[in-house]
């Protein structure tokens, strides 16, 4: 009797073990896509030199394969950066939770912030909760002449 109450403790602590595991790579194979997502639409930004609509396009083709998360009722943050609020540029989406940011470093650099996010739906729990995840371009020369602005 003494052996199977000992067997029962052992596999409660076995399907603890599995659960924690499985967690562990669903949350992981999470964060992979979310981060794969932000890098292919900075690599679309830094190709075309701005978010345009040619980056536009290649990003929503981008966010199409991958299988992005589409809501309807996303809106995009306003971003807090050295002491300076930021509005979001995104305006040329298809109802992807996506959002990017035009920093202006100087008259003729500028860098892009882009915030994706890593979407976490547990059968149990009702509401779905999303964690952020941000990166930023490297610095992109603006080719216009002098009279021209920087301008999202």
């Amino acid at each position: 009797m003494s052996q199977s109450v000992g067997s029962v403790a052992l596999y409660n602590i076995v399907i603890v073990f599995l659960v924690i595991v499985f967690a562990f790579l669903a949350a992981t194979i999470s964060y992979s896509k979310a981060f794969r997502v932000n890098s292919r639409i900075i690599f679309a930004i830094e190709k075309y030199e701005g978010y345009n609509q040619l980056s536009a396009d290649q990003i929503e083709d981008v966010l199409e394969t991958l299988g992005y998360t589409q809501d309807k009722n996303f809106t995009c943050p306003t971003r807090t950066e050295n002491g300076q609020k930021y509005d979001p540029i995104t305006r040329i989406y298809n109802n992807y939770a996506y959002c990017i940011y035009l920093f202006q470093e100087d008259a003729r650099h500028y860098t892009y912030g882009v915030q994706t996010y890593l979407y976490v739906d547990l059968p149990f729990v009702q509401d779905v909760f999303k964690l952020p995840i941000y990166t930023k371009t490297e610095r992109i020369f603006y080719f216009h002449s002098d009279d021209d602005k920087i301008e999202p």
